[in-house]
């Protein structure tokens, strides 16, 4: 009876956690996509590219505050991007950059 009660928690522990998975991977897919219009020919595929642009794998889950001031504020050759590049466009993009990161 034990294992059942067990088994019986985790898999509602499981089905709470599903929605919110799949809400990631729905914010993750938008950030993708608005990645390949804004940031794609700077960045690269896969967020990295081989000339003077950083690569956005290396950003770690504590560094949100670092990216959101260079996407509004710009930094070096990459553009100011405020007014253009939304909040919420910025969680997106998060979304995309955290599913690709080097310290996941």
């Amino acid at each position: 009876m034990k294992k059942n009660i067990l088994w019986a928690l985790g898999a509602v522990a499981f089905a709470l956690a599903m929605p919110s998975l799949a809400q990631d991977d729905a914010k993750a897919e938008m950030g993708e996509k608005i990645y390949t219009t804004y940031c794609y020919t700077c960045h690269g595929e896969n967020l990295v590219n081989s000339g003077q642009s950083f690569d956005l794998r290396k950003l770690k889950v504590t560094e949100r505050p670092r990216f959101e001031n260079s996407v509004q504020n710009g930094k070096g050759q990459m553009p100011p991007w405020k007014g253009v590049i939304t909040e919420k466009d910025m969680d997106f993009i998060w979304a995309y950059i955290r599913t690709k990161a080097n310290d996941r």
